[in-house]
């Protein structure tokens, strides 16, 4: 028997820490993935589940739990992952009344949420608000007097931040660069005094901090330092506004490799960064604010597909044809990511030769992976394995062509738990009148 183990750490891990193959079947722990796949059908999200969780302690060990974890709900959410970052003592970054809902179905509160975004509807703001909602980060200074006003019809003091737009440059794709002028998040820096003072003066909204995101798949700790220091150095010039302890928010967009990437660095470095950026202009008290969401779910995950028809009529390479495609992955449509792929259906006599693997939808666009390295004897029926799909997969997966939804499990050391059901047909069209 031949096996395959990958690496302990976390983080760092493109694959699922507990995944290994014997003789050509992909194990988590002591679960096939090969069964699962039968049981359960594809496409399917699955999630190596002490993993994920390795990698919520590696933050809280990392940052201290002095620290504000505010998980990103974009990368991916559900209710058994809101339960499970509760139960560690972390909160939830939220950008819609969706999110909010989910949260708050679990834990019964929004208190440990930060309320993010550009577009603040008056009703999500009164469910954050209505449920004990914990910070709010005003993104423009136009949401300020809505704030004011659902906050005064409530009775509350609401706690906000303001999100300041910094040209810290951040070597990433320009998809997820969320800094600089150009950009459509945050309040540009020459007028964050203003809205400071607009929020000041609003008697039921509390300043109680700063927040920036610079982008995402940061590797270079330096731009959380110069971000934190030049936050620090703008409060430090309006100190008659800091009334408490000072929330610094440093965002999120710790990197998370895919398919090999590497960072040189441990997460603390990135930790240590942010304070001495903070420390070089503020002597006051504060709080770190952080919001994760890549970097905890992405490599614990994985998706299963069904090989179809091989097309090996295409000249350069065969096509590999999957029941899934850019309806459960849309990333490398939209950002030409870069995914690895596996057969995990047995052991293969065929050498490794380049495949594209295409996706079902009527779109040249949806191809998955255009050179993926399989075995030569891949045939229909086989299930292949896409890596680092944890993060921006189930969560922007869509009923394009009216694809129903794919089924979302985990692997725990207990077993296979169900998260997400898969949609039915009948599912696609519900909401039509």
């Amino acid at each position: 028997m031949w096996i395959w183990h990958v690496s302990t750490t976390t983080i760092m891990n493109y694959l699922p820490s507990n995944l290994e193959f014997k003789d050509g079947v992909a194990f988590i722990g002591d679960t096939s993935l090969l069964e699962v796949a039968k049981e359960y059908g594809t496409p399917l999200y699955v999630y190596d589940w002490e993993h994920l969780r390795d990698n919520i302690d590696y933050f809280t060990n990392a940052f201290g739990e002095e620290t504000y974890f505010r998980y990103a709900a974009k990368a991916f959410i559900c209710k058994a992952l809101v339960k499970e970052l509760d139960d560690k003592g972390w909160g939830v970054d939220v950008v819609s009344g969706g999110e909010m809902a989910t949260v708050q179905a679990v834990t019964g509160t929004l208190e440990n949420s930060l309320f993010n975004g550009t577009f603040k509807n008056k009703e999500e703001v009164e469910f954050f608000m209505q449920h004990n909602g914990g910070h709010i980060s005003v993104d423009n200074r136009h949401e300020i007097p809505m704030l004011e006003e659902v906050a005064k019809n409530l009775e509350r003091k609401q706690p906000v931040i303001i999100r300041i737009n910094l040209d810290v440059g951040a070597e990433t794709h320009p998809m997820v660069l969320t800094s600089g002028y150009d950009q459509q998040f945050g309040i540009s820096i020459g007028f964050a005094e203003e809205a400071l003072q607009q929020i000041y003066k609003s008697p039921h909204l509390l300043f109680s901090g700063v927040h920036v995101h610079i982008g995402s798949q940061i590797k270079d700790p330096d731009r959380y330092k110069k971000a934190m220091s030049e936050c620090a150095d703008f409060l430090n010039s309006h100190p008659a506004s800091v009334e408490r302890e000072v929330v610094f928010d440093a965002g999120g967009g710790f990197f998370s490799p895919y398919a090999g990437d590497e960072v040189d660095h441990e997460l603390k470095v990135y930790a240590d960064a942010i304070h001495e950026g903070i420390k070089e202009h503020w002597s006051g008290s504060y709080k770190v604010m952080i919001e994760p969401g890549r970097a905890l779910v992405n490599n614990p995950g994985v998706i299963l597909y069904t090989a179809g028809a091989i097309k090996d009529d295409r000249g350069e390479k065969p096509y590999i044809l999957v029941d899934g495609g850019m309806s459960d992955n849309p990333r490398p449509a939209l950002y030409g990511s870069e995914h690895k792929l596996f057969n995990i259906s047995g052991e293969k006599a065929g050498e490794d030769v380049v495949h594209a693997v295409s996706g079902r939808h009527c779109e040249s666009g949806d191809l998955l992976v255009k050179d993926a390295m399989l075995p030569s004897d891949t045939i229909s029926g086989d299930i292949l394995m896409s890596s680092s799909t944890g993060a921006y997969t189930f969560a922007m997966a869509s009923n394009y062509n009216r694809v129903p939804k794919s089924g979302v499990v985990a692997v725990t050391s207990n077993g296979v738990v169900e998260l997400v059901n898969r949609q039915s047909f009948q599912d696609t069209f519900i909401n039509d009148l």
